[in-house]
């Protein structure tokens, strides 16, 4: 089974996630092509597609998003699963959908995964700076790979179940 593994990154946070998983999958015996959102030009040639990217206000990154709304009728045929990553990772009963939400519902993926993620301030540009400045989340890098791996061993076994039907 060929799985694609694609991820809209700004800082290479949210890539490393998408590697992570990536290796998981191919040391599950899945033939695995780990690539940034933007470079995707067509699912066509994967069985199953896992696609995610870092979450800023609510947002997914475009190229993120635009793979999703722009393969909408390939992935719908395939075996998707959605991840997000960002600073805001846990979602509350009766919280507003963001969306990554609508699009996981309107692709049928099987899941949509929320990770945290890393805020490293000395990456960010003046205007980013200007807006952490005011809102003061906590910095650093909150990555729990344990979590990502042990999620990603979950999409793996539900792919062989596919596979073997």
């Amino acid at each position: 089974m060929k799985v694609l593994v694609a991820t809209g990154s700004k800082y290479g946070s949210t890539r490393e996630i998408g590697a992570a998983i990536g290796e998981v999958l191919d040391e599950a015996g899945f033939e695995v092509e780990v690539q940034d959102a933007a470079d995707v030009l067509s699912v066509h040639y994967y069985d199953a597609v896992v696609v995610g990217s870092a979450v800023y206000g609510g947002l997914w990154r475009r190229d993120a998003s635009e793979l999703v709304r722009d393969h909408m009728i390939e992935l719908r045929r395939r075996e998707v699963y959605m991840f997000s990553v960002g600073m805001e990772t846990v979602v509350r009963p009766g919280q507003k959908l963001d969306e990554a939400d609508g699009l996981a519902r309107d692709v049928g993926a099987k899941t949509h995964q929320r990770f945290p993620g890393a805020l490293e301030y000395d990456h960010l540009n003046v205007g980013e700076k200007a807006i952490i400045r005011a809102l003061n989340p906590p910095r650093g890098d909150f990555r729990d790979f344990a979590a990502v791996r042990n999620w990603a061993d979950q999409v793996a076994s539900e792919l062989r179940a596919v596979a073997a039907v």
